[in-house]
């Protein structure tokens, strides 16, 4: 009877543990994003801020830093760790939260597909809430003469967002590797969370595959440097330097030039995509600027860097901007021509599609892209949409004013005066139109011209086994490969945001389509114009120069020259449309019929009279 009573009562125990165990695996950890804060009666929410503000907003801001410095800190095998979160991106390509995938994609992110924005959402807010609750049990043990302070920053916490169309130097709070902050037990100086992440263990350890080239750097790194073995902070704000204009031009036509593209579409059925100022496209372009050889210009790595927060807390903002000009227009039918881990290539994506793996409910519901159409529902907002004091129209308007004092502000300044200050008429044509900073794009007004020049690029989406930069430059490239993206000639960068390893995850072949890009170059023809060495921005004036002028090249982000024939799908077109200049702080330009100047790229290396789709996409 006494080791039966045993028997029984070990039993009943093993039984009792393995249905708790049952229990916990069937609660999903449901997505609300920080709630702290939210007014329930008027709807207002406490906003995410610009970088640069929240570094100066005091307990906020070390909150935020130490509130990151604790999530980084819990284990990995934790699966609300900062590891296995950023992981969801990308690799290790495991499921989270129950959920799993088949596909060969190295992560759940959808790129190069319609739920790219609504996909980020959640997944901002997953980190969003971790770091709030990081931050509540931080605030709590401040000295009682600070804790009332802290305990109501943190109360209010968001994470900050970097608008590197406005700021494109990398933010010095993200580029120094240690910052001061006051801790509870006062200032002190600590390793800066935003600089890197360092992870807990080796490649092995954290499953990453052996045969990827980041798989075995022991933290995250930006334009890594083979001779000094480190990050080199300076050449990602030289390369985010030397893209501004074009990146602010970009950034303000996504707003305001709605007549060519549909929705957030990247894809080609029916017809519909979203042309080369897309919001993807930018967010592409700032993946390479930021990384370099580094983590952030690899889709199955960027997830690590803490930059990437930051960096994609603007693209919602972006976003979040764009659906309060346009609240009719949303997600189009379209298909997933690339897959994820968890969709298959070939997948219609639509407003009800699951956004894996993020869970609405502590159950099975998995979020949607119309569940996240709204920033209400994970309780934050912007600056510039304080949606609970006013109606749509006037937030609207209110949007409108914001992007235009932000990437169209007016000016005093002309054109001919403040150029001439800077430069003048040179008998070299890189120095005529070269030297182009965003200062000077700005003083130009070169969003707000009576013409706009753009070259457009398409191309396969995996043409290489890795991801890969064309450079477009007004006369030749410098000689040495390093010296492209910063050569004081360079008119942009068009970035292609791809594994680094490509035939290793999908060993059968790439799945076939193509991608759209854009590059602005308004910003250097009106250099040029300033500085007399052509009369004006006419397809007459411009399109003999460019015909003689426009050149590419090709690189890897490891500095090897790429032979363009060898970009499959590739074709490089130009074109310019005329533009009638916004005349009120809240009205955009009105954009006339688009050109293309099919001479300015025959007989230039896969140079196109106008986009030449190969294939469907």
């Amino acid at each position: 009877m006494f080791s039966l009573f045993f028997w029984c009562k070990e039993h009943f125990t093993l039984l009792l543990f393995s249905v708790l165990l049952l229990i916990d695996c069937l609660i999903a950890f449901q997505i609300t994003g920080a709630q702290g804060g939210v007014n329930s009666s008027t709807g207002e929410r406490p906003l995410r801020y610009e970088i640069r503000d929240f570094a100066n907003s005091g307990p906020a801001f070390d909150l935020f830093i130490l509130a990151l410095i604790d999530l980084q800190d819990v284990d990995q095998s934790d699966q609300l760790s900062y590891f296995q979160v950023s992981g969801i991106h990308g690799f290790p390509r495991t499921s989270w939260d129950g959920v799993s995938g088949r596909g060969s994609y190295p992560g759940f992110c959808t790129h190069a597909a319609t739920p790219f924005p609504t996909w980020h959402r959640p997944y901002v807010a997953l980190f969003e809430q971790l770091v709030w609750q990081h931050a509540q049990d931080i605030a709590n043990i401040y000295p009682l003469d600070q804790r009332n302070e802290y305990l109501n920053a943190a109360l209010t916490l968001r994470v900050p967002y970097w608008d590197w169309a406005v700021y494109p130097a990398l933010p010095d709070v993200v580029a120094e590797p240690q910052i001061s902050v006051n801790t509870p037990n006062g200032q002190q100086t600590v390793d800066n969370p935003l600089y890197a992440y360092f992870f807990q263990s080796d490649a092995a350890g954290n499953g990453f595959p052996l045969s990827d080239p980041m798989a075995n750097f022991s933290e995250t790194v930006r334009w890594w440097s083979p001779n000094t073995r480190s990050s080199n902070q300076s050449a990602a704000t030289a390369a985010l330097l030397a893209n501004a204009p074009t990146i602010q031009s970009l950034t303000y036509q996504m707003f305001t030039s709605v007549t060519n593209y549909t929705a957030f579409s990247c894809t080609w059925p029916g017809g519909q995509w979203l042309t080369a100022n897309n919001i993807e496209s930018i967010h592409n372009s700032i993946h390479n600027s930021i990384g370099g050889y580094g983590h952030m210009q690899f889709p199955e790595v960027a997830g690590f860097d803490p930059v990437f927060w930051l960096h994609h807390a603007n693209v919602d903002r972006l976003f979040a901007m764009w659906q309060a000009l346009y609240p009719d227009t949303y997600i189009e039918p379209t298909v997933n021509a690339y897959g994820s881990y968890y969709e298959a290539v070939g997948f219609v994506d639509s407003g009800t599609t699951a956004l894996a793996p993020f869970h609405s409910d502590s159950g099975s519901t998995l979020f949607t892209s119309n569940d996240v159409r709204s920033m209400k529902r994970f309780g934050y907002s912007y600056p510039e949409l304080p949606d609970w004091g006013m109606n749509p129209d006037e937030l609207a308007a209110n949007v409108r004013t914001a992007v235009n004092s932000l990437y169209n502000p007016s000016s005093n300044s002309t054109v001919s005066s403040s150029a001439r200050r800077t430069r003048r008429r040179s008998s070299s044509i890189a120095e005529n139109f070269g030297h182009v900073s965003l200062d000077l794009a700005r003083h130009l007004r070169v969003n707000n011209l009576n013409r706009q020049w753009s070259i457009t690029v398409l191309v396969d989406r995996f043409p290489l086994d890795t991801s890969f930069c064309i450079d477009f430059f007004m006369g030749d490239a410098p000689d040495e490969v390093s010296s492209w993206p910063t050569a004081p000639n360079l008119i942009g960068t068009y970035a292609q945001f791809n594994p680094a390893n490509v035939t290793m995850l999908h060993p059968n072949g790439f799945p076939q389509g193509q991608v759209r890009g854009e590059i602005s170059m308004t910003h250097t023809l009106a250099a040029g114009v300033s500085r007399g060495a052509i009369r004006d921005l006419s397809p007459q004036s411009v399109t003999p120069l460019l015909r003689h002028a426009l050149n590419w090249k090709a690189r890897t982000p490891a500095g090897e020259e790429v032979p363009l024939t060898a970009l499959s799908g590739l074709s490089i077109s130009v074109s310019t449309r005329p533009v009638v200049p916004r005349n009120t702080k809240d009205s955009f330009p009105v954009y006339g019929a688009v050109q293309w100047l099919g001479s300015v790229t025959k007989g230039k290396p896969c140079g196109r009279p106008q986009p030449h789709v190969h294939g469907m996409f």
